[in-house]
């Protein structure tokens, strides 16, 4: 006799019956946001520690260019995310307006200045239509 026939005998009825859903969230203008806000949020800490980091451990490193690669690579990440939101959607304009907060709307003015500085204007533009639409006043 295997274990499992073993453990169906204390199954009930009720529980050959359920079935189970799933629904994946991957997809939603909440995750993107979500996502976007934590990389840059938590960017600002982990780049500051990084920072410390490489400075006493070689003093000869170039520090500007480990900010530089960096920022690049987490604020081009964050904007993968964020470039989903689809600004003539109502259902993301409702999601901008209910879900952002604080931090989110830090972090996008955080990737708007880092996108000015490198004169990325594309993103600039997404980015202030989003901002103009999570914070109207």
């Amino acid at each position: 006799m295997s274990i499992d026939d073993i453990f169906n005998l204390f199954k009930s009825s009720e529980q050959e019956n359920e079935t189970t859903t799933q629904i994946d969230m991957s997809n939603h203008p909440i995750v993107w946001m979500g996502m976007f806000k934590k990389l840059i949020i938590n960017y600002k800490v982990f780049s500051k520690q990084m920072i410390e980091f490489f400075e006493s451990s070689d003093p000869k490193l170039d520090i500007g260019d480990i900010k530089l690669a960096g920022g690049m690579m987490v604020f081009t990440r964050a904007m993968d995310h964020i470039s989903k939101i689809d600004t003539t959607n109502q259902l993301h304009r409702d999601c901008l307006i209910l879900y952002s907060d604080k931090q989110f709307l830090k972090a996008l003015s955080s990737a708007l200045a880092h996108f000015e500085d490198l004169e990325e204007y594309e993103n600039c533009a997404l980015l202030k239509k989003i901002q103009d639409i999570a914070n109207p006043s």
